[in-house]
C-alpha cells in the first residue's frame, strides 16, 4: 500500500485510474485529491481541510450540490432554503454536496471504499442526525440510496453540541456509480468529505 499527496484545487475530481470519457464534464464537481495509481490507496477530498473556517466553501457543485439533487430534495419536502454547503455552521439546515469522484474504473473485488468526513455537532438536537448517501450516474440523475446511517450510535457513541469528530462509513462499491450525493441532517456542520479507495 502507498499514498502520495498532491493537493490542488481541480475543476473536478480527477484520478489517474479513471478513463477520460468519465471525466469530461468539468463543471459537475470540484475536489482536492491525493493522486495514486491503482492498486494502492486513492483519496479524493471535497471541500477544504480548514477546521470549519472560511466557509461556506464557494466551489461549484462540490461541495455545493448538483442542481438536479437540490430539485430531488425539494421533492422530498426539503426546500432549498434548508440546504447548506460545507463549513456552514447554521443549525436547522441539511449539509449537501455532490461528490464526483472519478474512482469507478478502479473498483475491483479486492478493493474497499470508505467515505469519511469531519463534522461538528451544532445547537439543537444533533443526536438524531443522519447521513444519507445517494448514487448518481452521468446523464441519469436518479438518486437511489447507497447508505442511510444515524450518527448515534452507528458513527459516534454520542453527538452533543460542540463535539467534533471524523466519521467513516464503508460503502458498497456495487451501489456506487459516477457521483455520490452527500446529505447530513440538520444540527451538524461538515468541514470536508473524503472518499478513500484501498486496493
Amino acid at each position: 500500500m502507498f499514498r502520495r499527496s498532491l493537493f490542488a484545487v481541480l475543476p473536478f475530481a480527477l484520478v489517474a485510474c479513471g478513463p477520460v470519457d468519465e471525466m469530461e464534464t468539468a463543471d459537475e464537481s470540484t475536489g482536492t485529491q491525493e493522486q495514486a495509481v491503482c492498486p494502492g490507496v486513492t483519496t479524493v477530498t471535497f471541500g477544504t481541510i480548514d477546521n470549519f473556517a472560511g466557509g461556506p466553501d464557494p466551489l461549484p457543485y462540490a461541495p455545493t450540490a448538483l442542481p438536479d439533487f437540490v430539485t430531488y430534495l425539494n421533492g422530498q419536502g426539503i426546500p432549498t432554503a434548508m440546504l447548506k454547503t460545507l463549513d456552514d455552521g447554521t443549525s436547522g439546515k441539511h449539509t449537501v454536496a455532490t461528490l464526483r469522484h472519478g474512482l469507478r474504473s478502479c473498483f475491483a473485488a479486492n478493493c474497499t471504499l470508505q467515505l469519511c468526513f469531519r463534522a461538528r455537532a451544532l445547537v439543537g438536537v444533533p443526536q438524531n442526525d443522519r447521513v444519507t448517501i445517494y448514487n448518481t450516474d452521468f446523464g441519469v440523475y436518479s438518486f437511489p440510496q447507497v447508505a442511510n446511517v444515524p450518527v448515534v450510535p452507528n458513527l459516534q457513541p454520542s453527538w452533543n453540541p460542540g463535539q467534533v469528530a471524523t466519521m467513516c462509513m464503508p460503502l458498497n462499491m456495487n451501489l456506487v456509480g459516477d457521483m455520490l450525493q452527500f446529505q447530513m441532517q440538520d444540527a451538524s456542520s461538515v468541514d470536508y468529505i473524503q472518499m478513500i479507495l484501498s486496493c
